[in-house]
């Protein structure tokens, strides 16, 4: 009876990560499309007797500070920075895990406390180069942040790589591979901005618009799924 029960007790939490995927990217799926309806509403519907309920843009501007789409990408994120820190603290083998827990968890204040942005602003890059609208200097310092951070970040995380298991540097792999589209149509979006400011106001831009916002929120449904695959595979 015993070697009849094994594959049913062990089932229902390898299918956990499918589950969950599945739900995150309907949900997905659903706000990026009230985030298309919001911003389409006053082509389709100039005189508001439709589309009322997705005029409101800080619950529907999925590039806005506080709406759904943003709520939901912070709510996986701090999902995935908890289980891999949980991961990674029960052994040294496995603290890259810890890391990638740690920097998700700084992507999440970032987020939350607008942290690269002030110290954009700070930076006044304006004021260096006269020609860069306050936007698009505060969007270039905030670049320049993390990219000083990032140097600080990675040279920890390759520390805390090469001393790990092998199961948890091929797991590290799979993180960065996940994190790395997000970074190059972050990166990408303002260099654009930066190089043609005008496009980001038009048609032009409520694409680009659409698609920085479209992979971050799928960023952070995969970092989840994977992060919940490794808890549960874990020995």
């Amino acid at each position: 009876m015993t070697p009849a029960r094994g594959p049913w007790t062990r089932e229902p939490a390898e299918l956990w990560p499918v589950r969950v995927a599945a739900v995150a990217m309907l949900l997905d799926a659903l706000l990026l499309i009230t985030h298309v309806l919001h911003r389409s509403a006053s082509v389709l519907d100039p005189d508001g007797s439709s589309f009322f309920p997705f005029r409101r843009p800080a619950l529907w501007n999925g590039g806005l500070d506080g709406s759904l789409v943003e709520l939901f990408g912070l709510l996986q994120l701090g999902a995935a920075a908890v289980l891999l820190l949980g991961d990674g603290l029960r052994g040294p083998a496995r603290r890259v895990l810890a890391a990638w827990g740690g920097i998700l968890l700084l992507l999440l204040a970032d987020d939350l406390f607008r942290i690269h942005e002030r110290v954009g602003a700070r930076l006044a890059l304006d004021r260096l180069v006269p020609s860069l609208g306050a936007t698009t200097a505060q969007e270039l310092g905030g670049l320049l942040f993390w990219a000083v951070s990032g140097l600080l970040l990675v040279g920890g995380l390759v520390r805390l790589h090469r001393r790990s298991a092998p199961a948890a540097r091929a797991a590290s792999w799979t993180l960065l591979a996940t994190v790395v589209p997000f970074v190059l149509v972050a990166v990408g979006y303002v260099l654009l901005g930066l190089a043609r400011p005008g496009l980001l106001d038009g048609p032009e831009g409520e694409a680009v618009a659409l698609v920085r916002i479209t992979v971050k929120l799928l960023t952070t449904t995969l970092l989840l799924v994977q992060a919940q695959r490794l808890t549960v595979s874990r020995p």
